[in-house]
């Protein structure tokens, strides 16, 4: 019979960006033995079929089929039994999948106190719930709570089954991706480079962990101009997750995604156009209308509509992906803050000031909600977008790549599946301090 840990594996929707990080998780966050009586069995079933309902999309029937899991698990089990802390994770998932945080946060800490009561503070499966609550924080922005979890699970990890163990890759490989989002690339690199290394060799790697790594060490490379090591990444992971499960899934989308985006950077922007529709179609039927991959996929495609002049379809798909955002993430967080930041930048292009001024505004108390904010998400970015601390700044900033024909250097994407911050490397250019690796005058 088939091993039902194998079967959750393979039904996992990977939801983020910061997305498609959440395959790595999984497999570790379950941990049942093959079961040795029906009940147990029983439950088996019912957690392998919310996983799939929710990988099909019937998100509102997944969670009450996980809801059922638990309490049956409770009832079999007790409230503290590691049996009950899967369950918990499991519907802790499926509320994160689908960008729920506030939900998903209180059960993966519940999950991760009864493990530490009941197993060890040091025990593989406390690493498990260490690495789903670093990656919830990843998604919030909550940078400086996400990173000590990770390398408290890396520890706990490497001591249990060595270094090069696939269980220890999952967090090196996570960790490498939030280093990644906050612009740490050389810290990112070596990481990602021996994720990768480990993984070619060893015959149990799924696709979906090859993929989640060629992504993300494309983006690093993509990020520090090695654009010829680019493509060949994208390509192959495209066809890894085309293979897996299809083109209709989050994993092939973020990927088309990226892709997308080294088209863009390229100067090919009707194929970096076509990519972007598509991804956005496989979005918006897989995760749904509201999701942040979607506004991701949307504030992208406006990007690539504002580098080309065409600010009205621009305008459109910025302001739809800003009000997703507002609805799914914190006040302060760092992505509405890049989405703001774009729309002065694009009304300052216009020469539409009042406009311009309003969103300015926004971003400033965007900024404000993040310093008050216990998360502190934006540690490093006021400085980059608030030059001068005015709107004026942007009409500056616009002017500056408009006469030199570098549109993409006030570019700030809005997701890690897309983080390259070209308006710091603007101002950075303007004042000679680096060179201009992404475009020419």
């Amino acid at each position: 019979m088939t091993n039902p840990i194998t079967m959750l594996a393979k039904l996992i929707l990977h939801p983020l960006i910061q997305a498609i990080i959440i395959a790595l998780l999984i497999t570790s966050a379950v941990t049942f033995a093959f079961p040795a009586y029906s009940q147990e069995m029983s439950l088996t079933e019912l957690q392998t079929k919310a996983l799939l309902l929710n990988k099909r999309g019937q998100y509102s029937e997944a969670v009450k089929v996980a809801e059922k899991a638990l309490k049956a698990t409770e009832d079999e089990f007790g409230y503290d039994h590691p049996k009950t802390a899967a369950s918990i994770s499991i519907l802790g998932l499926l509320y994160f999948s689908h960008g729920e945080y506030s939900n998903a946060e209180p059960l993966y800490m519940q999950a991760l106190k009864i493990n530490e009561q009941a197993l060890g503070i040091d025990h593989p499966d406390v690493a498990t719930d260490l690495d789903n609550l670093a990656l919830l924080y990843q998604a919030q922005g909550r940078y400086s709570e996400s990173i000590p979890l990770y390398k408290r699970a890396l520890e706990i990890k490497e001591k249990a089954f060595g270094t090069n163990h696939l269980t220890a890759v999952k967090t090196m490989n996570n960790l490498a991706a939030l280093y990644y989002s906050q612009g740490m690339y050389k810290e990112a690199e070596p990481l990602l480079e021996q994720v990768l290394a480990i993984r070619e060799k060893n015959p149990d790697t799924d696709h979906d962990k090859m993929t989640t790594s060629l992504n993300i060490l494309a983006l690093v490379y993509q990020a520090q101009g090695k654009y010829a090591e680019v493509e060949p990444l994208l390509k192959k992971a495209l066809a890894l997750s085309e293979k897996a499960y299809g083109q209709y899934n989050p994993s092939y989308a973020t990927s088309l995604n990226n892709l997308a985006g080294l088209y863009k950077l390229q100067r090919k922007y009707s194929i970096s156009e076509q990519l972007y529709k598509h991804a956005l179609e496989i979005r918006e039927k897989v995760l749904g209308l509201n999701h942040p991959d979607v506004a991701t996929s949307l504030s992208n495609l406006a990007t690539l509509y504002y580098t080309q002049g065409k600010y009205a379809m621009a305008e459109q798909l910025y302001k739809r992906a800003l009000a997703i955002l507002e609805k799914t993430l914190e006040p302060g967080h760092q992505d509405i803050a890049t989405l703001l930041n774009n729309l002065v930048t694009l009304y300052a292009a216009q020469g539409r000031h009042s406009m311009a001024k309003h969103y300015h505004a926004r971003l400033q108390s965007t900024w404000d909600s993040a310093l008050k904010s216990k998360s502190g998400t934006m540690p490093d970015k006021r400085k980059t977008v608030q030059t001068g601390n005015t709107w004026k700044g942007h009409v500056y900033s616009s002017k500056f790549a408009r006469d030199f024909h570098r549109p993409d250097c006030v570019d700030l994407k809005s997701s890690p599946d897309d983080i390259i911050d070209f308006q710091s490397r603007e101002h950075a250019i303007r004042d000679g301090a680096i060179p201009c690796s992404v475009c020419k005058p």
